[in-house]
């Protein structure tokens, strides 16, 4: 799929870009929508950390979540196209509704309900729009996101602001130095939070990206309808260091030198757009960096917060 294939791309690109930021102190870890995270697919792993931080207090049980199934039909595919001023025939795909009019194209996943929505002809391509001199605002962007996720009945209710990046794409010279850039636009993210705890994961997230003329040419939406199912006891988060000692911290770097903790929390964890979820998985956040001989990487890493329950299995699936 288009998305697919750009997503690919921009990762690479963001990848190059945010792997040269050098996290040395904890105090500087103070921006983890933009982090590298390390997760399971890397090919390294250390068991020797260090814990520069005080772990929480928690309480001795914790609500569970189910998840709603989607119900992504033909005619809800139209409603949304419909919102996004789109007209035509959506199409199924795989697992996803599909549907391009000229410029603009549109994705809905049929197992999380994930809307992507995309200016093809702008959208993290070289123009002479979106470009750094042409960009609204910090505050005109937040407030042109917010009227568009209102106005076309995308706004969640647990929605909470989370901060502002700017997705560009550059040239580099032979020697790595950036000589122009061919785009840039204004992300506006959004966060969620559940029983007071933080939605974590690929399968959270609320972004909506403004142009250089002050219009949305990026949408992107996964927020999962839930329901409260029971309340479980939950381990401790010494014994989720335990467990993690016991795992590892994954990592893309070989020969890790020093490997450090620097904030640790309970969150529910939300599975990547491409799976099916039963229930929103509480875990224990590990958050830190993994320092090489030349490279350092920011990590967050999860540990499953609730004990051994036979209908929540998939909690163990976190960690492979």
């Amino acid at each position: 799929m288009i998305m697919r294939k750009i997503a690919g791309l921009i990762g690479l690109i963001l990848i190059l870009l945010i792997a040269g930021a050098a996290y040395t102190t904890c105090n500087r870890q103070n921006n983890w929508q933009n982090a590298n995270y390390i997760e399971s697919s890397k090919g390294f792993r250390t068991s020797s950390f260090v814990l520069n931080t005080a772990l929480p207090e928690v309480p001795k049980k914790l609500e569970i979540y189910e998840c709603v199934e989607p119900n992504v039909t033909l005619s809800y595919v139209s409603s949304v196209a419909k919102r996004l001023n789109m007209n035509g025939h959506p199409r199924e795909a795989f697992d996803e509704f599909v549907l391009t009019d000229g410029k603009f194209h549109l994705e809905i996943n049929v197992k999380s309900g994930r809307i992507s929505y995309i200016d093809t002809s702008r959208w993290m391509v070289g123009n002479n729009v979106d470009k750094p001199s042409n960009s609204p605002s910090s505050e005109e962007a937040i407030k042109i996101a917010t009227k568009f996720l209102r106005k076309k009945g995308f706004m969640p209710d647990d929605a909470v602001f989370r901060g502002v990046t700017h997705p560009k794409v550059v040239a580099m010279n032979g020697e790595g130095k950036v000589i122009g850039i061919g785009f840039e636009d204004v992300r506006v993210s959004f966060a969620r939070k559940i029983n007071g705890l933080p939605v974590v994961g690929a399968g959270s997230k609320l972004d909506v990206e403004i142009g250089g003329k002050g219009d949305v040419i990026c949408f992107y939406k996964v927020w999962r309808t839930v329901r409260p199912y029971k309340k479980c006891p939950i381990i401790t988060p010494e014994q989720a260091l335990e467990k993690l000692k016991e795992v590892g911290i994954f990592t893309g770097i070989k020969d890790v030198g020093r490997a450090e903790i620097c904030k640790v929390y309970l969150g529910y964890y939300a599975k990547p757009t491409s799976e099916k979820q039963k229930y929103l998985l509480p875990v224990y956040v590990f958050e830190g960096y993994v320092k090489g001989r030349n490279k350092v990487e920011a990590f967050r890493q999860y540990i499953p917060a609730v004990s051994d329950l036979p209908e929540l299995g998939e909690l163990h699936e976190v960690l492979r």
